[in-house]
């Protein structure tokens, strides 16, 4: 079998007419110097920046949050410097009470306490004359108990 040869076709068709345009409008002569051209300026363009407001509202929320975290921190370091200042100002008092009270209890004798209540007067406890009072008991009333409340209420309220 004998190949057969390839079909090419050409395209011969343009796209438009192929007819002159024909102006019915005069044209008008311009006699005008032409200037030279002024280059163009190109507008630059603007990159535009796509903000979510609430990604911002969640950023200034975070920021407020450590500006106020901040803030405690600091208020919290000066109240622990004054309750250490607290401590140390008891320890000091409570050094001194101790101090004192020995002052007090060396500063004194018992016998002395003693021989001159006895100069004034007083007499030794065991020489001292009691007397004990017995008192009858008062009955106490007891209250009645809430349901019983309750039930007084409705026999009150329905007359019966």
């Amino acid at each position: 079998m004998a190949r057969q040869p390839d079909i090419q076709y050409v395209r011969f068709y343009t796209d438009g007419s192929a007819a002159r345009k024909i102006d019915l409008q005069p044209q008008k002569k311009k006699n005008k110097v032409s200037l030279p051209q002024q280059p163009r300026v190109r507008k630059e363009k603007r990159t535009v920046i796509h903000v979510d407001p609430i990604s911002v509202f969640a950023v200034l929320v975070a920021g407020v949050m450590l500006i106020t975290m901040v803030v405690g921190m600091m208020q919290l370091g000066g109240i622990n410097a004054d309750a250490e200042k607290m401590e140390n100002y008891v320890a000091a008092l409570q050094s001194e009470n101790t101090r004192l009270r020995a002052e007090y209890e060396s500063g004194y004798d018992l016998r002395d306490v003693e021989q001159k209540a006895l100069e004034m007067g007083l007499v030794p406890i065991d020489q001292v004359e009691h007397v004990t009072i017995e008192l009858p008991e008062t009955p106490v009333e007891e209250e009645p108990a809430f349901w019983e409340n309750v039930g007084a209420f409705f026999a009150e309220l329905f007359g019966a």
